[in-house]
């Protein structure tokens, strides 16, 4: 992966997944997995498309017109916990999620985006 890849697969991660208080409408991590588990997750950041990927077995990718960066997803209460090993979101963030209807959803941090499969 080139550095600048991940750089920007890390920022868009750490925008999507930066952690803030959740509300009454947040899903369950049963919900979160049954809903996002292994499917495709779309957003648009700075103009460009965003796909992310949470796959059975705790891996997490994201992928970028600027690259792509992999990590490790676990569930926390009602929050998924991303973790990667490099790039602006190194470390690990927790994130809840609301449903917004029609496959749409936002993050805790008020980032909308869809699942497409």
């Amino acid at each position: 992966m080139r550095p600048h890849l991940a750089i920007a697969g890390s920022l868009l991660l750490a925008v999507l997944f930066a952690a803030a208080p959740a509300d009454a409408n947040t899903l369950t991590a049963r919900e979160i997995q049954a809903e996002m588990l292994n499917k495709t997750i779309v957003t648009r950041k700075f103009g460009m498309r965003i796909t992310m990927r949470y796959m059975p077995g705790g891996v997490v990718s994201a992928r970028a017109l600027l690259g792509s960066v992999d990590g490790t997803w676990r569930a926390r209460g009602n929050q998924i916990c991303s973790t990667f090993p490099s790039g602006p979101a190194k470390g690990t963030s927790c994130v809840s999620f609301k449903r917004l209807g029609d496959g749409r959803y936002e993050s805790s941090e008020g980032v909308r985006f869809r699942v497409v499969d």
